[in-house]
């Protein structure tokens, strides 16, 4: 049962963007950023309306290739009303995602709203995208006082800890950021 006290943004973990309508029933396409929903069993999708987390009822979902779901959430049963959320991130309660054991695989998209921190330098920024389509690893980190993000590359042996609980990435660079990277 969700609370209806606010849900805080700290509170959930991101798992995708609801792109279009699909059909005329209310059925909406979600692009994924990782196999979260998939992999755990979620009554509820939470969608930010107007910057406020919005809980929904899923009443029915399956997937659509490798990175995108067809969900039905209750109460929406129209093309309209589908339209409306359209554009909207979705994410899940952190409670819900029940794939927080170390051994469960981490896919780099999984990262997403974690804190960057360098072992020596200490915090970096918030990891805000992950571009994990070439095989070099980039990190666009949105960091206090800059107004774009900061891109970082990523390569498996500057990773010196995962902390899932903390939701944070604490890495190793070979660089330091301010310096290889000021605007």
């Amino acid at each position: 049962m969700i609370s209806l006290s606010m849900i805080l943004d700290d509170e959930v973990y991101p798992i995708g963007t609801l792109t279009r309508t699909h059909g005329k029933s209310g059925e909406l396409h979600m692009q994924t950023l990782n196999t979260a929903w998939e992999d755990n069993d979620a009554e509820f999708m939470l969608i930010k309306i107007d910057n406020i987390l919005t809980p929904f009822r899923v009443t029915d979902w399956r997937t659509k290739g490798a990175e995108a779901l067809i969900i039905r959430l209750d109460g929406v049963d129209s093309e309209e009303a589908a339209l409306r959320l359209c554009g909207n991130a979705a994410y899940m309660r952190l409670e819900d995602k029940a794939n927080n054991s170390e051994d469960s695989a981490l896919r780099w998209t999984d990262l997403i709203g974690y804190r960057l921190t360098e072992y020596t330098d200490g915090p970096i920024g918030t990891i805000v995208d992950v571009d994990d389509t070439t095989a070099n690893i980039l990190l666009s980190i949105e960091r206090e006082g800059h107004r774009e993000p900061t891109l970082i590359p990523l390569h498996e042996d500057f990773i010196t800890e995962i902390r899932r609980d903390e939701r944070e990435l604490v890495v190793s660079l070979p660089f330091r950021v301010d310096a290889a990277y000021s605007e």
